[in-house]
């Protein structure tokens, strides 16, 4: 029969090549536009903060909070410290990520190939390219790369061939690497034991406890020797008790703003007991990606889309290896690449540029500030200063400042250290903050200066000691301050200041460098310099 959904393996595979030519294609097309014009997220500047921090001479959680392993900044520091300052500075460490895209995506086809056929292996590919979350977060500058890819490579050498003892340790290398990125490496152990346990209870004839102690000892072995060198580098930096309360501590704590966790751990045994009872009739794979699944919802503290990276290539071999078998596969194939286009155009706002805000504001943060001054932000978003808080106002942060388990220091730090910039206005400074930051300094572009508008009674209060200006939108006022005529940039105690204004004009108060540096609330720097 000719009806295209009727089965006829040639014409079907005919079909198919199309297909899978238009997608690789397209796909391509919409990667190469997302690159540019998908917006940074601000786990983004965040990462490289810690990295610009060691290219400073900064140590990791001891100078610079983080909650993430530090390999993968340590790793790419070098590359920013070669790029230099540059306010599209995300464009070029999202470059770095291209090589390991590249090689998930080989190491998805190889893996597939070796228990499947060609064809699905291919499919693999495009299926993987297809979920938006691995889409995405694959060009976005983040750890997550670099944890999927050790994580895949690790893979890629178990399922090479026979477990030696050479491939058991060249395994367990590799996953004491993604560990060193990722905390998430947790997860994808348990996962692997378990699932080989499932295989040597279901599949193995005969089992011998010797082999199997021959083939764990020199993965744990291999697993072991990253992690302890980061341990010992960092115990002689002095930072070890730091590196600890930034990855364990500081995360564990967010448990305590989710009391329903402890409930849901309650079902893991059930869950595994489930798994366990399905296991002889599955594929590893399978067993594995159901293991990795249970352990990630019942004892990761915060879960997201992102969590799921380092699976979603087992995924999609699964789900590519279960179309196969399908009589209508390519017009199903062809269905949930439509879906999935559509969801990349709606996650993408359909490839409208919205990089341009945070290069602007990286613009202003190069013109507004120099070398070696604190500005306040949330996480790090503006790189290359430093933060006068400790802590970052991330999901974890926010949760215990709103549970009062970290203080809100932010006002006091800042006055410390005479913080005059800080970013802009929004949802996620906590309470006392937001109230200081809106009382003492005012927008000048996509960040904010010392400083505010003076009302009619002439009254002002200045929190943090430095020079300013007073000006309107024709440029410095005129009036007495203080009682003295006022001419120009004068330093300011702090306290209560008062100035008589000679014309109706409004007035502001503004930290001096920033006006000499070709800012003002009057005409706010809203594009790239």
């Amino acid at each position: 029969m000719s009806s295209v959904f009727c089965y006829h393996p040639a014409a079907l595979a005919k079909r198919e090549r199309f297909l899978s030519a238009g997608l690789v294609l397209l796909l391509l097309a919409v990667r190469a536009a997302s690159f540019f014009r998908y917006r940074f997220d601000s786990d983004e500047p965040q990462h490289l903060h810690v990295a610009w921090g060691w290219t400073q001479g900064l140590i990791q959680y001891h100078d610079v909070f983080d909650n993430h392993a530090p390999l993968f900044h340590i790793v790419t520091a070098p590359f920013l410290a070669f790029f230099g300052e540059r306010a599209n500075i995300l464009f070029y460490m999202r470059g770095l990520m291209i090589p390991i895209w590249l090689f998930v995506c080989a190491a998805t086809f190889i893996i597939a190939r070796r228990f499947y056929t060609p064809r699905i292996a291919a499919w693999s590919v495009l299926i993987l390219n297809l979920f938006p979350p691995f889409f995405l977060k694959s060009i976005e500058y983040r750890t997550d790369n670099l944890w999927v890819g050790l994580w895949m490579a690790a893979f890629l050498v178990l399922t090479g061939g026979a477990l030696t003892k050479r491939r058991m340790f060249a395994v367990g290398l590799l996953l004491g690497m993604a560990t060193c990125v990722s905390l998430k490496t947790s997860l994808l152990l348990v996962s692997l034991l378990l699932a080989g346990i499932a295989i040597w209870c279901f599949t193995i004839r005969p089992r011998s406890w010797r082999n199997a102690a021959l083939i764990i000892l020199p993965a744990l072995l291999g697993l072991v020797i990253v992690p302890s060198i980061v341990a010992i580098v960092f115990a002689w930096l002095g930072a070890w008790p730091d590196l600890v309360y930034c990855n364990f501590t500081f995360n564990e704590l967010i448990s305590k703003s989710r009391p329903h966790a402890a409930t849901i751990r309650l079902f893991y045994p059930i869950a595994l007991a489930a798994i366990f009872y399905a296991a002889r009739r599955l594929s590893f794979l399978a067993v594995l990606s159901l293991f990795y699944t249970a352990t990630l919802i019942c004892w990761w503290p915060l879960i997201s889309s992102r969590d799921f990276l380092a699976i979603l290539p087992v995924f999609a071999i699964i789900l590519s290896a279960w179309f196969d078998r399908k009589p209508l596969r390519a017009p199903a194939l062809a269905a949930i690449a439509l879906f999935a286009l559509f969801e990349l155009g709606r996650e993408t706002h359909w490839l409208k540029n919205e990089t341009r805000e945070f290069t602007t504001m990286m613009d202003q943060v190069l013109h507004l500030t120099k070398p070696g001054e604190p500005l306040m932000d949330y996480k790090g978003e503006t790189i290359y200063r430093w933060r006068p808080y400790y802590f970052i106002l991330e999901a974890i942060g926010r949760a215990e400042l709103k549970q009062g388990v970290i203080p809100d220091t932010i006002a006091r730090d800042m006055i410390n250290v005479q913080c005059h910039v800080a970013q802009a206005d929004g949802a996620f400074w906590p309470p006392a903050a937001k109230q200081f930051l809106l009382k003492h300094y005012i927008d000048v572009g996509r960040l904010r200066a010392a400083g505010n508008v003076i009302a009619q009674h002439g009254d002002f209060d200045v929190a943090i000691p430095g020079v300013y200006v007073i000006i309107d939108k024709h440029g410095q006022a005129r009036g007495t301050l203080d009682g003295a005529p006022y001419r120009d940039a004068i330093e300011l105690a702090p306290g209560v200041h008062h100035f008589d204004r000679a014309t109706d004009e409004q007035v502001v108060w503004l930290w001096a460098p920033a006006y000499q540096r070709g800012f003002s609330p009057f005409h706010l720097r809203d594009r790239d310099f």
